[in-house]
């Protein structure tokens, strides 16, 4: 029952608010523009890829809140584009972004003057508004910073200061920090406000930094002041410091283990992912294809598989039973939020099936991509069968079974698949799945023989 419970945390975090999260506009960009204008607000752009689970979990968990809502609804004109469809492939190679999520905040002269990337906890979301505006009414330019590092690169304020700045529009930072903690006494590196700036520089931290071998040489220090809370940290910054290297063409299987090592620390009502997805991560980025996969069949054989249709149906009804005694039996609400509470309450009932289902049609594509093997292909062919009964007639899972199908020599079936795929299919989909069709019914390849490495210069943020 406990594990339940931390289940129906999470999801109701995720739910609640839907009525009233982000609202962003539909129109086009040069509309968006045009209304940042003549309002005189400026715009939060959020570049996603659909596919892409950091993306998911921000707009499924964090967007929908009223109180993300509140405060970005009433500062920021809200728009959203897909990197990889129309007007979003423009933007994503304008502001070259590389990262997704990546969050923009732009002017109506198409400035930007502000980023942040990856997924986030909502407090933290909510304060990325509060660092954007600071950073659009902040009249000093980063030249006259640069300048006055000169003469005060022994300041420790002043670096403080610098690091702040260079952080709210998204510069490296990692030597910066190195040089504060070296001229912060011995006996204050470990405290509240040096974990603090830990905490808001580690996106630019690397294994070489002083900072990063200060932190893994005092561990014990670190916990015996900040308890089992900087565990927590320590997993993260682990990870990110992993992907920092990995985009410097690093690697480092310290770091690997450090995060394990953190992960098992954690208390295990904190813990979102499951152990194996740190290897999974890791080898993604890193382009081992054979250690991902062989976490990622791990993965899915000894947990996603094993978890029974009706386990995950109850960890939906009883979130949805338990959100309906607690909020809607006990608060009176107006008509309208009442209606989006209810229709939100309808889009949910399969929100665990749904995640399931994607991680494995995920591992099965994956496969299906990079792997001849007939045993790992039929295990991948398991996978996306077992995402199919978590939700039948979804095109995009039929399209992956149907291609595995193909790929062990089973035209006939795969082409049945495949025609399915297309009936149910999204128009911007069609295409694809069409010429896939084409090539069973011509006896043609339907993959590639020289795809790249697991791994690409973009970076999941988790």
């Amino acid at each position: 029952m406990k594990k339940h419970s931390i289940i129906i945390s999470a999801l109701l975090i995720s739910i609640l608010g839907l009525s009233q999260g982000i609202r962003f506009e539909h129109g086009s960009w040069k509309e968006v523009l045009e209304k940042a204008r003549q309002t005189n607000k400026p715009i939060f752009l959020n570049v996603h890829q659909s596919w892409s689970v950091p993306c998911k979990r921000m707009n499924n968990e964090v967007f929908p809140l009223a109180e993300v809502g509140n405060v970005y609804n009433a500062n920021f004109i809200c728009y959203q584009l897909d990197a990889e469809k129309g007007e979003g492939m423009e933007i994503a190679k304008k502001y070259n972004i590389k990262m997704y999520p990546t969050y923009l905040f732009i002017n109506g002269n198409e400035k930007s003057f502000f980023n942040s990337v990856g997924t986030m906890e909502t407090k933290n979301f909510i304060a990325l508004s509060t660092s954007a505006f600071f950073a659009m009414n902040d009249t000093i330019p980063i030249t006259v910073w640069e300048k006055e590092y000169l003469e005060k690169k022994n300041d420790t304020t002043f670096l403080l200061a610098y690091i702040n700045k260079r952080s709210r529009l998204s510069l490296p930072v990692a030597t910066l920090f190195d040089e504060y903690l070296k001229l912060t006494p011995e006996e204050e590196r470990t405290s509240d406000p040096v974990l603090g700036v830990y905490k808001k520089v580690v996106h630019s931290l690397n294994e070489h930094s002083f900072a990063v071998e200060y932190l893994l040489k005092n561990k014990a220090k670190f916990i015996g002041k900040h308890n089992n809370s900087f565990n927590d940290y320590l997993y993260q910054t682990a990870k990110q410091t992993m992907w920092n290297d990995v985009r410097s063409k690093s690697k480092n299987e310290e770091l690997l283990a450090l995060a394990v090592e953190a992960y098992d620390q954690l208390p295990k009502n904190t813990v979102r992912a499951q152990r194996d997805e740190i290897y999974i991560d890791y080898y993604f980025l890193t382009r081992e294809t054979n250690q991902y996969l062989k976490y990622a069949t791990h993965f899915c054989d000894n947990y996603l598989m094993k978890l029974s249709t009706d386990s995950i149906d109850k960890t939906d009804q009883l979130f949805v039973k338990t959100l309906d005694k607690q909020f809607l039996n006990s608060v009176t609400y107006s008509e309208d939020i009442s209606k989006g509470m209810e229709e939100a309450i309808s889009r949910s009932q399969h929100m665990t099936r749904d995640r399931i289902g994607d991680k494995l049609n995920s591992f099965a594509w994956e496969v299906f991509k990079r792997v001849s093997d007939t045993d790992t292909l039929k295990s991948a062919l398991r996978w996306s069968g077992r995402s199919l009964e978590l939700l039948i007639n979804n095109p995009c899972r039929l399209d992956t079974y149907a291609n595995l199908l193909y790929k062990l020599g089973q035209k006939e079936e795969a082409i049945t698949k495949e025609e399915e795929a297309l009936r149910f299919a999204a128009e911007k989909d069609l295409k694809g799945f069409t010429e896939t069709l084409l090539k069973m019914k011509a006896g043609e390849k339907t993959w590639s023989e020289n795809i790249e490495p697991i791994g690409s210069d973009v970076i999941w943020i988790r």
